[in-house]
């Protein structure tokens, strides 16, 4: 059962996310390094990529193998970059006691120098179709060369239109969304797998509160709160 409130910010800023993605980037590809589970900012990016045709790879931070064998988790980071050749990342900012900035700059060194602020676009020549890499947390010092999640959130109310002068393909239940990352023994990504459509998300409940939001199985709590 999915909370209204849940519900409600979910969709409110999952038309934020999506009109700063349109304005700066007709993106295809989409990393997130955050955890799956009861994490808002996730559910937020899979409602923002299923209303703009956008492929979804998730990558568990994994803080075990973060803690005992850094250089495994940064190789892990790196294959699934270079396999799905993700235009965005998401990352935590930290958790768990590690922090994934600096485990993502061990990766993605050109984040240590560039600077957002300069308004020039990123790039890096070890991953060229990356052009975002995005944390979670709410301060900037040390983290000029990333976005922050924070900074994506700007009103939208003409998503169509956004999609439409993009050149967008028309979505439907059929365009890809979720996209699979098969990996190795050892938790490395060795290739991709199957993707799967909206529908296929959505019947298979892939993202259960994903599915339960668009079922309305959730929770009307009366009383007088923040109206968003």
């Amino acid at each position: 059962m999915v909370c209204c409130l849940l519900f409600c910010y979910v969709l409110l800023l999952t038309y934020h996310v999506l009109k700063i993605l349109h304005i700066i980037l007709l993106a295809q590809h989409i990393i997130t390094l955050i955890p799956s589970i009861k994490n808002i900012k996730q559910h937020i990016l899979q409602f923002a990529c299923s209303k703009a045709g956008f492929l979804l790879y998730h990558l568990d931070p994994n803080p075990e193998l973060a803690k005992a064998d850094p250089e495994a988790a940064k190789q892990t980071l790196a294959k699934a970059l270079e396999l799905t050749k993700a235009n965005v990342l998401f990352t935590l900012e930290a958790g768990m006691d590690i922090n994934y900035v600096d485990l993502t700059k061990g990766v993605v060194p050109e984040i240590r120098i560039f600077d957002y602020t300069d308004g020039m676009p990123f790039f890096t020549p070890r991953y060229p179709h990356l052009r975002f890499p995005v944390h979670t947390g709410y301060g900037i010092v040390d983290k000029e060369g990333m976005m922050a999640f924070k900074h994506f959130l700007l009103p939208s109310n003409n998503l169509d239109a956004l999609l439409r002068d993009a050149g967008g393909n028309e979505l439907d239940g059929k365009t890809p969304l979720l996209g699979e990352l098969v990996l190795d023994k050892d938790g490395i990504p060795e290739k991709t797998g199957k993707t799967l459509t909206n529908e296929e998300v959505f019947s298979a409940k892939a993202w259960p509160e994903f599915t339960s939001i668009l079922n309305r199985e959730y929770k009307e709590i009366p009383g007088v709160g923040v109206v968003l």
